[in-house]
């Protein structure tokens, strides 16, 4: 049932009135009826007020055809929301003095070497794959999959691509210099301090009791694949109330914790590193409707009348669409995971609810 039940409301955020109450009601008739003119078998919203998670609801199933609810503990593929948290785990080796985010990562991954051999690779650092500015593409095509090559399509540092290689590169150089894999060092560094019970980077038995199958935009169920090889990139299993304290730690003013970055990596995470011109701002109401779109280190940033709001999607091809986003200054977002491929349209309808970060 989660922190305070389906659908409970923690006095705290009853506290900031009717409308928060109004919200609750309207939400509650929406999301069903959208789950089901969208073909979406479940979904999972957790809201955040204050800098924490203050409600969380659950609806629908987690395969269709089935009476398998989705519950809090539910899990589903993160997808492209995996890549924040991998990038958190990039700033918590810098911020210990094992990873300079402007060094080559060739330099500590020397027998990493692309095929064909290419001198742009020795200009690719940390800081151009977290902002997405390596010059590689997002996955290599399968004739280069085949032949094991990967090209690099612009000089590194000059514009900003969308790179899912790029993530997957920079793993392999954060597990080289940690002498650990991505699952055992996200479990230490994250996962546990965050009291994050339902979330790995591979599917563990445990996991795999508790995930929710994808659906196609039709709402059937797709053939599942189970990652047993971590991707920084998009295989992250995780439950929305986990993820919602990953978001929590993200604007959580005490940075005092073993496993939390200070105040200048942090901030260095939601700088605007480089403008995503190939990005159409969200469309969220009034003055919280996006004007441009930036990325940071890990995390897309939208500027807005009222201030930054910073949010990702997460889309994988086995029936998965996820979105979340927070606003710093004002400690609110939310997570939303769904089991459908039409979930982008359902965060997108939801926009006009939930947009006011």
């Amino acid at each position: 049932m989660g922190w305070f039940g389906a659908w409970a409301l923690c006095p705290a955020w009853a506290q900031d009135g009717e409308a928060q109450l109004e919200l609750k009601q309207q939400l509650q008739q929406t999301i069903p009826a959208l789950l089901q003119e969208l073909h979406i078998p479940g979904a999972a919203l957790v809201l955040l007020q204050h800098g924490k998670p203050v409600w969380s609801a659950q609806f629908g199933h987690c395969e269709a055809g089935t009476d398998r609810q989705v519950q809090a503990t539910t899990v589903f593929e993160a997808a492209s929301m995996s890549k924040p948290l991998f990038a958190y785990l990039v700033l918590q080796a810098v911020q210990a003095g094992r990873l300079d985010l402007d060094r080559p990562v060739l330099q500590y991954l020397p027998q990493e070497v692309f095929k064909p051999p290419q001198v742009w690779q020795r200009l690719i650092t940390a800081r151009m794959l977290l902002t997405h500015r390596s010059g590689l593409p997002n996955w290599r095509s399968l004739e280069d999959e085949s032949s094991q090559s990967l090209h690099i399509a612009f000089e590194p540092g000059q514009r900003f691509n969308y790179s899912g290689e790029g993530y997957f590169y920079l793993q392999r150089v954060l597990e080289a210099i940690s002498g650990e894999p991505l699952q055992d060092m996200a479990e230490k560094q994250l996962f546990k301090p965050l009291g994050m019970q339902h979330s790995g980077f591979v599917l563990t038995p445990q996991l795999d009791g508790l995930r929710a199958r994808g659906h196609d935009a039709q709402g059937h169920v797709l053939p599942p694949l189970a990652y047993r090889q971590a991707n920084a990139a998009y295989t992250l299993y995780t439950s929305a109330e986990d993820y919602a304290l990953f978001l929590a730690e993200m604007m959580n003013p005490d940075r005092s914790g073993a496993h939390s970055l200070n105040a200048v990596n942090l901030q260095s995470m939601l700088a605007h590193a480089t403008i995503a011109t190939d990005r159409a701002p969200i469309a969220r109401p009034g003055l919280d409707q996006g004007l441009e779109v930036y990325w940071g280190l890990g995390w897309a940033i939208n500027t807005t009348n009222q201030g930054d709001i910073v949010h990702h999607t997460g889309t994988n091809s086995t029936g998965f669409r996820n979105y979340c986003q927070f606003s710093a200054s004002r400690l609110s977002g939310f997570v939303l995971l769904s089991n459908g491929l039409n979930g982008n349209q359902l965060w997108m309808r939801l926009m006009g609810l939930l947009g006011k970060s």
